[in-house]
Parts: C-alpha cells; sequence; structure tokens
C-alpha cells in the first residue's frame, strides 16, 4: 500500500522545502486539526525524527493560536 512502492510515501527534501510548498512546519494537511508526522512528511520524513518534532510544534503553535 505504498505510494509508488516509495518508502519514504514521497521524495525526501530534507529538511527544506519550497517556498511557499509547505506550510509553516511541513506537516500541515488540509484538515486544519490534523497533521503529518511521519515519513510522509514535507520537511524531515524518512527516520530522521523531524517530522514528529514538526507537528508537534505545530500543534503546540494551533493551540497557542487558539488560545489568543
Amino acid at each position: 500500500g505504498l505510494p509508488r512502492g516509495n518508502i519514504f510515501h514521497g521524495d525526501l527534501a530534507w529538511p527544506f522545502a519550497e517556498d511557499g510548498e509547505a506550510g509553516g512546519w511541513g506537516v500541515e494537511t488540509d484538515v486544519a486539526n490534523v497533521f503529518v508526522c511521519g515519513a510522509g512528511a514535507r520537511r524531515g520524513g524518512g527516520v530522521s525524527g523531524i517530522g514528529g518534532h514538526n507537528a508537534a510544534m505545530a500543534v503546540l503553535d494551533a493551540r497557542r493560536a487558539a488560545i489568543r
């Protein structure tokens, strides 16, 4: 069930994305409260752990914005 048989769910562009290509942390989706934290993250991915870190930071940012 891997997209195109790619174990990373897509081409890696670690750790940078082109301007405007990814949200603030590179883990955002079309659903406001759903973030990608694994290999499919736009920034990071693979086994780097960056996707999980960035997803946690995006959740914290979203929570801070909701409190304001």
